[in-house]
C-alpha cells in the first residue's frame, strides 16, 4: 500500500456558526503528528498539485478560504507563491521565531496581497512584532487562563486583526468567546455531534421524516408525491436540489411527480435526507458545519463502495452507505437520539446496526469516514487494508466528496 498524503480539513466558523474557512492539515504518515521540513514541504507540494491544481480551489473549498499551515522553512520558501492569494490564509505556526528574515518575509507577503494568520497565540507571545502584518490571530484557548483571556483580547483589539478562538471544545467556551467579541471559532465543538434536548421536530421536518420512511421502505410513488405536496416549499427545494449538485445532466422538472419519477426511490432518499437537515430558519442555509460534515461523510462512504465494488452489483449497498453517512449526525442535527430515529424510520438491519453500534460492513465504512475527518491515519490504514485501497486513493475519494457537498452548499446559500 502506497504511503500517500492525507489532508485533514477542520472547519472555521463565524459568529453565526456558518463555515467560512477550513484549516488544511497535512499528514504524510500514520506516525506523523508534526512533520519536519522535508515531510511538510513534500506533503504541501503534493496537495497543491494533486488537489488545488487538479480539482481547483473552488472544488476543494467551495466559497470558503483555506488556512495553510507553514513552519519557518516553508514560510521562507517559494512554495507559498504557488497558492492563490485571494483564497488562502498563510498560517504561521507558533514555533516560528520572528527574526529579521521572518519579519521581512511576512512584510513581503502582506505587500503581495496574502493574508497571514498567527497560530496558537498566548499571553506575552514573542511574535508580537508580526502583528502589523497579520489579518487573523488564533488564540489558543487551553493555553490561556480564563482570567487572562479578557486582557488578551483587549490587547489584540489594538491591532486591525480578526480574533479566532482555537480549540473550542464546549458550548460554554463558545459562548464566553462570543461575549468577549471573538470573530471566528475553530474546534472539535463545531464538528462533534452533540444531542440537544428539545421538543418535537417542526412540521416540515416531520413531513420529511415521513417521506424518508416511505422511500426507504419502497413506498408507493403516489403516496410519496402526495406527502411532498403537503408543503410547497419542500417541493420547490426538492426541484432545486435535483437540478444542482450531483446530477450529470440537468433536466427540466416542473412537478414533484417529475422529480420522483426521474430520480427513482434510491436517489430520492438522499435528497430527502439533505433537505431534512437544511435550516429553514435561514432560507435553506446549508453552512452548518455538522451538515457539511454529514454530507461529506455520506458521499465519501458511497464513493468508497463504488471504488471497491470489483464489478459486483452495488446499487443497494451504495445507497445504504449514503443514508448511513447522512443519518450518522441526525441526533445532533435534529436533537433526537439516534435510536429513536432508527426505530421511527423502520430502517433495515444493516443500516440500523451501523448507526447504533457502528458494526457490520456499513459500520466499518462509517468508522473509516470518521477516521478521515479526525486525521487518524493509523486507523485509516488498518481499515483500508481490508478494502485494497491506499491513502492516495482515499484522498481522491475525500476530495470528490468535498466537491459534491460544496456543489450543494454553493447552490443553496
Amino acid at each position: 500500500m502506497s504511503q500517500g498524503t492525507f489532508v485533514g480539513r477542520q472547519p472555521i466558523v463565524d459568529r453565526d456558526q456558518h463555515v467560512v474557512a477550513y484549516e488544511l492539515l497535512f499528514r504524510s504518515s500514520k506516525e506523523s503528528t508534526f512533520a519536519d521540513f522535508s515531510e511538510a514541504s513534500a506533503a504541501a507540494t503534493r496537495v497543491i498539485v494533486n488537489t488545488f491544481a487538479s480539482l481547483g480551489m473552488e472544488a476543494v473549498l467551495g466559497r470558503a478560504q483555506g488556512f495553510f499551515n507553514v513552519n519557518r522553512e516553508v514560510l521562507l520558501s517559494e512554495i507559498i507563491d504557488i497558492l492563490p492569494k485571494e483564497r488562502v490564509v498563510i498560517e504561521v505556526l507558533e514555533d516560528v521565531v520572528p527574526d529579521e528574515e521572518v519579519i521581512r518575509r511576512c512584510q513581503e507577503l502582506q505587500a503581495e496581497g496574502y493574508e497571514l494568520a498567527l497560530d496558537d497565540w498566548i499571553v506575552d507571545d514573542p511574535r508580537e512584532v508580526l502583528l502589523p502584518f497579520a489579518t487573523v490571530v488564533k488564540v489558543d484557548l487551553p493555553a490561556v487562563e480564563r482570567a487572562d483571556l479578557r486582557r488578551l483580547v483587549r490587547q489584540l483589539r489594538r491591532h486591525s486583526v480578526l480574533l479566532l478562538a482555537e480549540k473550542v471544545e464546549t458550548i460554554e467556551e463558545f459562548e464566553n468567546c462570543l461575549a468577549l467579541g471573538f470573530d471566528r471559532f475553530q474546534g472539535y465543538y463545531f464538528a462533534k455531534p452533540v444531542v440537544l434536548e428539545g421538543g418535537d421536530i417542526d412540521a416540515p421536518k416531520t413531513t420529511l421524516l415521513r417521506l424518508l420512511q416511505l422511500v426507504t421502505g419502497a413506498g408507493d410513488t403516489e403516496e410519496i408525491v402526495n406527502v411532498f405536496k403537503q408543503d410547497a416549499k419542500l417541493g420547490l427545494n426538492l426541484l432545486r436540489l435535483v437540478n444542482t449538485a450531483g446530477m450529470a445532466v440537468r433536466v427540466r422538472l416542473e412537478t414533484i411527480e417529475d422529480a420522483v419519477r426521474h430520480l427513482g426511490l434510491q436517489r430520492l432518499s438522499r435528497w430527502i435526507t439533505v433537505l431534512l437537515f437544511v435550516d429553514d430558519s435561514v432560507d435553506g442555509d446549508m453552512r452548518d458545519p455538522l451538515l457539511i460534515s454529514a454530507g461529506r461523510r455520506a458521499r465519501f462512504m458511497e464513493l468508497v463502495i463504488e471504488a471497491t465494488s470489483s464489478g459486483r452489483e452495488v446499487t443497494v449497498v451504495r445507497e445504504q452507505a449514503f443514508l448511513v453517512g447522512m443519518l450518522s449526525m441526525a441526533d445532533a442535527l435534529l436533537g433526537r437520539p439516534i435510536d429513536d430515529l432508527v426505530r421511527e424510520l423502520r430502517l433495515g438491519p444493516e443500516v440500523s446496526l451501523a448507526l447504533t453500534h457502528q458494526e457490520g460492513e456499513l459500520g466499518e465504512l462509517l468508522n473509516m469516514a470518521i477516521a478521515t475527518e479526525r486525521g487518524d491515519l493509523k486507523k485509516i490504514e488498518s481499515l483500508l487494508e481490508a478494502r485494497d485501497l491506499d491513502v492516495a486513493a482515499l484522498q481522491e475519494i475525500e476530495n470528490s466528496a468535498y466537491v459534491w457537498i460544496n456543489g450543494i452548499t454553493n447552490q443553496t446559500i
